[in-house]
């Protein structure tokens, strides 16, 4: 009798170990993905093609247009503009000219601070003639003794990167 009670009290103890151990036990592995959206900005399109300057050196005055720019972002962003002079264009003689349009570009953002989107921007590009001839009589001089220059002297050069 007592190796009756025995096996019997040793069957119960596997049957509730293989119960506990099979309960524990499933056919479901838990893969955590996550989902990641890069930063991006980019230029959708620009309302002009060229911009044209006249410069009356008898009474500079500062040149200014105003571009729309449609820009395409998921998140904020910063919008640049640079001048790039076409420097292998320019000789000798109308380097005045090349170190004029370096020294007087400028340019200014509306301060719509849409953050992400499609969003259109108005940017004022242009040259501050005036402050810099005024500021530089002798580039005025070497301006007006080489006379008229009517070939392309560069790009606006629009960017656009997510801030940080």
């Amino acid at each position: 009798m007592k190796k009756i009670i025995f096996i019997t009290i040793i069957m119960l103890l596997v049957l509730n170990i293989s119960v506990i151990s099979f309960s524990q036990t499933s056919d479901g592995v838990n893969i955590p993905v996550y989902i990641s959206v890069s930063s991006y900005a980019a230029i959708d399109s620009v309302d002009k093609e060229s911009l044209d300057y006249e410069l009356d050196l008898s009474s500079p005055e500062n040149k200014s247009e105003e571009i729309k720019v449609k820009i395409v972002a998921n998140t904020t962003f910063e919008l640049m503009v640079e001048f790039d002079a076409e420097g292998s264009s320019f000789n000798e003689q109308n380097q005045a000219l090349f170190e004029l349009l370096n020294s007087s570009f400028n340019y200014s953002v509306d301060s719509n601070d849409s953050s992400y989107g499609v969003i259109e921007k108005t940017v004022q590009v242009g040259f501050n003639f005036q402050q810099v001839l005024a500021s530089n009589p002798e580039m005025r001089e070497l301006l007006l003794k080489n006379g008229e220059y009517n070939d392309k002297v560069g790009n606006f050069v629009f960017t656009v990167s997510p801030a940080v």
